[in-house]
């Protein structure tokens, strides 16, 4: 079978893409970044840009001998152009469009359980909307709304893991929201059940784990499951929650949003039952998928690092902020200006370098605060840092000696940047 997966680089559309290679299938992935996944016989990778390609015209060339559609396309926080009206509904109501018109078998539409037209997140009512246009085309369809799911590469079960790292655990309340997650395997298991079976057509499944666990429930298991001790919790108001969500929102990568705060608060369960009768299993729980997959270093390094990875970045935006707004407007310019002198520079150019280089400092702050190009903004730091320490050295070797440090500290201020750098690489995955 020739299948069409969109979001092929995502976390569940990467699994589905493995396991319909692993069936023999020919897989074409559309993808915003090509270099996303690795290559592989009878996989053709397709670069496109789901907040642009909204018309069928835009999808019918990809979908010429395609048996089966796949749209795993979905985003948590909207950033830029990626918004939940781009990618959750405008996308895949012309892919759906276009799959009428070009004779596509099937299609099968990865949407969220919650997806109610009366929904409270945004996130919720994009996906309905997709829902429901496809509800409406003569196409063999199936829609699948899952809870939570887990496994390797997962971000929701990373946030969680990282939350139940913390000295105190913020509970949204008491913590008695219930979710249901349920594993990346049973979601395939379930896709796999469809594609062999022609008589599942026109159906919307609830997919959920055996049993609703609650927030403070979760914690309490992942905690153990780091090799850390007894958890400790601290309830924060919901109103408290939300403004906290709305503020980091306004941040680029950052783990909390307004939307997020919204679906924690309002729990997402469903009955089990009919998932276990129509494919014949029963799916894994979360405890016993802990038992399976003991945690290892890079999970307990992982969650540790979660929350401490934008703060990383954050805090170096500050000090390349703060050094300009402090070069320019604070500290004594007949100070700045005798610096220089000792180093060769004087006169116009004294000007220019001490304007110019807050200019530069004040450019990379905001660079970063904003989370544009980092690898760029990165490499321009560390070439800075060291021009700075190899002229320093030729004109003023004694400032080494200097007791408050100003040439030392750079050497851990440029081990941050490497860790930052590593840290912002967008390939990383993890478990479970």
């Amino acid at each position: 079978m020739k299948i069409l997966i969109t979001g092929a680089s995502g976390f569940i559309g990467s699994h589905l893409t493995q396991a319909m290679l692993k069936q023999g299938h020919q897989v074409m992935a559309c993808v915003r970044n090509v270099n996303a996944l690795p290559a592989a016989s009878k996989l053709t990778i397709i670069k496109v840009d789901f907040t642009h390609d909204h018309s069928s015209s835009d999808w019918l060339p990809r979908l010429n001998g395609i048996d089966l559609v796949i749209n795993c396309v979905g985003i948590i926080q909207q950033t830029g152009s990626q918004s939940f009206e781009a990618l959750h509904t405008a996308a895949p109501i012309a892919l759906f469009d276009a799959s009428v018109t070009a004779g596509v078998k099937q299609v099968i539409q990865i949407s969220a359980l919650g997806a109610e037209a009366d929904a409270i997140s945004q996130y919720h009512r994009t996906k309905q909307q997709a829902d429901a246009h496809l509800m409406s085309l003569p196409l063999n369809w199936n829609i699948l709304l899952p809870s939570i799911v887990y496994g390797t590469g997962a971000k929701s079960m990373a946030l969680f893991r990282a939350v139940a790292s913390l000295p105190l655990i913020p509970l949204i309340d008491k913590g008695d929201q219930a979710i249901q997650p349920i594993h990346i395997d049973d979601v395939i298991r379930v896709v796999e059940a469809i594609i062999a079976d022609d008589n599942i057509q026109q159906q919307r499944f609830e997919l959920v784990g055996p049993q609703a666990i609650t927030f403070k429930q979760l914690y309490s298991q992942l905690r153990p499951w780091l090799g850390l001790g007894r958890a400790r919790f601290i309830s924060l108001p919901y109103t408290l929650a939300l403004i906290a969500g709305r503020s980091a929102g306004f941040l680029p990568q950052t783990p909390i949003n307004k939307d997020s705060v919204q679906m924690l608060r309002n729990g997402n369960t469903a009955d089990v039952e009919p998932l276990i009768k129509q494919f014949s299993f029963t799916p894994m729980s979360f405890e016993q998928s802990l038992q399976n997959a003991p945690a290892q270093q890079a999970d307990r390094w992982h969650a540790g690092l979660y929350f401490l990875k934008p703060l990383l970045r954050l805090s170096i935006a500050f000090l390349w902020i703060f050094t300009a707004i402090v070069s320019c407007f604070f500290y004594p310019v007949d100070s700045s200006y005798a610096m220089l002198a000792m180093v060769g520079i004087s006169g116009i150019w004294a000007s220019f370098i001490l304007y110019g280089a807050a200019a530069v400092d004040l450019v990379i702050g905001i660079a970063l605060l904003l989370s544009y190009r980092i690898r760029l903004v990165g490499i321009i730091q560390i070439s800075i840092i060291l021009l700075y320490m190899l002229v320093i050295t030729l004109s003023l070797a004694e400032q080494w000696l200097h007791p408050f440090g100003p040439i030392s500290k750079n050497i851990p201020l440029l081990m941050a940047i490497s860790i930052m750098l590593v840290l912002e690489r967008k390939q990383w995955t993890t478990k479970p």
